[in-house]
Parts: C-alpha cells; structure tokens; sequence
C-alpha cells in the first residue's frame, strides 16, 4: 500500500471514530479548526494529495465527581501513531492534574492497540479513575489550608523561563500553554509560529508548575533554555516583570517561519535582547534606521 494510502485509510478511520463520538457527545465534543477538518475530508475523498494537519478537539467529560475537559491531538497516521491526550480539571489540584495526565499516557503506551482508535477507551478510563485523584487532591488541600495562611508574607523566588521549540502551531498546545500560565498568574509571552519561543515570568513554583505540565505533551522538540531568578518580598513580585500580561504574538513570514529580527526588536523593546544568543548563538542587533 502506498504512503498516500495509509494516510488516507487512517485518516478515514479518524473520522468515522470522530462521527462515533460526535453522537455520543453531541453537545460535550468541539472541533478546534472545522478547516483541518475539511482539508482532511478533500484528502480522503482524492481531492488532492497535500497531507493535512493534525486534527484536533476536545471533550467535556462528565463525572460525578465534575466534569474534566480532554484534548486530544490526533497525529495524521493514527491511529498507527498513537493519540495526544491531556486533561485538565478545577477538581484537582497541580500534582494530582499532572499526575492524572501520567497515567492517561502510560494508559495510551501500555494498553491501547496501534491498529485501533482508542479515545473512546480512554475517556471511560479517566471517567473510571478520576475519583481517585479527586479524593486526594480534596484531602491535600484540606491538611494544607492551614500552612497557606502561615506562607502568605513570606519571601518568594521569582523566576524567568525561557523555552525553545522547534514549532508551535497546535491550537490546543497554544490554549493550554496560555490557560495554564493565566491560571498561574505568569506573564510573558508565547511566539507561535517556526521556531516557537515561550517566556514565561512569575513564582518559581507557578513557573515550574507550568513548565512540567507543558513538556509531556507531544513536541518535535522543546527546551528549557534559561532560568533566571531572584529572592524577593511578595510585594515586589510584580515590579520584576517584563511583561504585562502573557500575550500570543506571531511574525510569520510566507513560509510558516517566523521573522527573527521582528523577534529581536520585540525582545529589545522588553528589555530582554540579551536573551537572544541563548536561543540562537549569536547577539542580536538591530539596524539603525536611516531616513
């Protein structure tokens, strides 16, 4: 069977399991680009032979704990390749959320067939787990209540990290990275585009909270470049940000890859240009302008 065929018979299987879960969960289920969607129905139907991006969406699982919003990333030839799943939840906390996220990847590697589509397997699963880690994240917080009152005043670490990737294009990487760092009280910024380039300012514990939940999601390549930190009262935290908010920003040229000097004068404009050798080997200065 040729290349092109295997897509295509993949791609054919996603969507008869995506019509399956759509009349399951009619009102739960949300396509995040109904574009991708299209592109991959004009490809199975030979339309044309540009392979589509991955197709992405997500589902708002109900429990009777609460709901739990799953993502899912479907890389082109699953299910040959397996699924991208993340959950995220208010009914747990941050080490019993990424815990969770754990063990629905280990769930996807050790117990899910190559040759089968499986979300459906694996939202029965978390609904069939979750109580677990609901139990104890309640019971964390109950023992923790107390030690939150007696920290309040105390000094902090603040941090900035700084991360490379190889690409961000993902809608739901781009949505968890933003939702995740606005729930943390982070600022920053996230360059969407090729090379994708993340920073991310606040608590260090919030900073590494962030960056431990962002990196087991499914990157062609991503690293933790620099941390900068400092001790600091907790009044102080907010006059040691270089950035007003956590922003998407994006300088694509017609090729998909972002423009570097656009970037370079961003970072200059953040006082952060000295960032810029870390990231690509070389110090960053821009032209003077001439009139």
């Amino acid at each position: 069977m040729s290349s092109m065929n295997v897509f295509r018979e993949n791609l054919t299987n996603q969507i008869v399991e995506l019509e399956t879960l759509q009349s399951v969960y009619p009102d739960e289920l949300t396509i995040l680009d109904h574009g991708i969607l299209a592109d991959i129905n004009e490809f199975i139907d030979g339309k044309h032979d540009i392979v589509p991006q991955s197709l992405e969406y997500s589902i708002k699982v109900i429990t009777p704990e609460g709901d739990i919003d799953l993502y899912i990333t479907l890389p082109t030839n699953y299910p040959s390749i397996k699924p991208n799943v993340y959950a995220r939840s208010s009914l747990m906390d941050r080490e019993q959320q990424l815990k969770l996220n754990e063990a629905i990847t280990k769930f996807i590697n050790d117990e899910t067939n190559t040759e089968e589509t499986c979300i459906y397997s694996i939202i029965l699963w978390t609904q069939d787990n979750l109580d677990d880690y609901v139990k104890k994240s309640m019971k964390k917080n109950n023992e923790n209540t107390k030690d939150k009152l007696e920290i309040i005043n105390k000094p902090i670490i603040f941090a900035r990290y700084w991360v490379y990737s190889h690409h961000i294009y993902s809608n739901i990487k781009r949505k968890i990275i933003m939702d995740e760092a606005k729930e943390n009280s982070l600022s920053g910024f996230c360059l969407v585009g090729k090379p994708g380039i993340i920073c991310i300012e606040g608590g260090i514990k919030e900073c590494e909270y962030w960056w431990q939940k962002i990196k087991v999601m499914n990157w062609h390549k991503i690293l933790l470049k620099l941390i900068e930190q400092e001790n600091l009262d907790t009044d102080e935290i907010n006059n040691k940000r270089k950035f007003d908010g956590f922003h998407q920003i994006s300088f694509i040229t017609t090729d998909k890859h972002n423009d570097i000097g656009q970037l370079l004068k961003y970072l200059t404009e953040h006082n952060c240009q000295y960032v810029f050798k870390e990231f690509f080997g070389v110090e960053g200065k821009l032209r003077e302008l001439t009139l």
